[in-house]
């Protein structure tokens, strides 16, 4: 994973605990952002007072960081479980059918294209100590690395928090302005001018260009205000 682009484009290197946050971070400020504005609008578009839509977008502030932080918290929760699943099953087969997983080992490094003399020498260090052993069929014939597992709680407090970062810019302007009114055109720029922030980090990261990435996101807050506005004005007709 990668953080700063140098020379030519190459993007930097980042360590490993920073880039395992980086998703949570993206999709917590994204949600907190889309929904937080696309509520705000709504409400706002409804014809509720100010109080009004401080108080529902207070509201769904607090559900939204609750939801997602307590389903980051379950859902790598429930990857943890599955992954050390996985390698108690790999640890039983090494110990029980140790001829089966010897003859996979060699399979796999055959298939990498060493010569049989290479697979000879490569099967008997993989498998002369079995915690690389393990590890080995982990990687190579499962997919998993388990250098080290995520920490539900620290995904889902970096979640809570990312989803807090990307709400509170639309709602700042409804706790400081007059109205309704003077609120929503300030609240609507932040959060666009947030959503291109957003999109431009996540370029950084991922070492391409920050504009496409910038107005992908500002499209989805687009869609936010759209359909808030419209599900607002329809709210409104309907409850006179």
């Amino acid at each position: 994973m990668t953080v700063n682009s140098r020379a030519g484009g190459v993007p930097a290197r980042i360590p490993p605990a920073v880039a395992r946050s980086v998703r949570e971070v993206v999709l917590g400020v994204n949600d907190g952002l889309v929904s937080i504005t696309g509520i705000l609008v709504g409400v706002t578009a409804s014809r509720m007072a100010l109080h009004q839509v401080l108080i529902a977008g207070w509201a769904a502030v607090v559900a939204a960081t609750l939801s997602m932080a307590l389903g980051t918290y379950l859902s790598v929760s429930a990857q943890n479980e599955f992954f050390r699943a996985q390698k108690a099953r790999e640890v039983y087969e090494v110990h029980t059918v140790p001829h089966e997983e010897r003859q996979e080992v060699a399979g796999i490094y055959r298939a990498q294209g060493f010569t049989p003399e290479q697979v000879d020498w490569l099967t008997a260090h993989t498998t002369a100590d079995p915690e690389r052993w393990v590890d080995f069929m982990m990687r190579h014939e499962i997919g998993i690395v388990l250098d080290s597992l995520d920490s539900p709680w620290h995904a889902a407090l970096v979640m809570a928090a990312a989803v807090l970062g990307g709400a509170l810019p639309p709602l700042l302007p409804f706790l400081l302005a007059p109205s309704t009114g003077a609120a929503l055109p300030w609240a609507i720029a932040l959060a666009v001018l947030t959503a291109f922030g957003l999109g431009a980090v996540k370029a950084v990261v991922a070492g391409s260009g920050p504009w496409r990435s910038g107005v992908q996101f500002v499209l989805a807050i687009a869609a936010a205000v759209l359909g808030g506005a419209a599900g607002g004005h329809l709210l409104g007709q309907w409850l006179g």
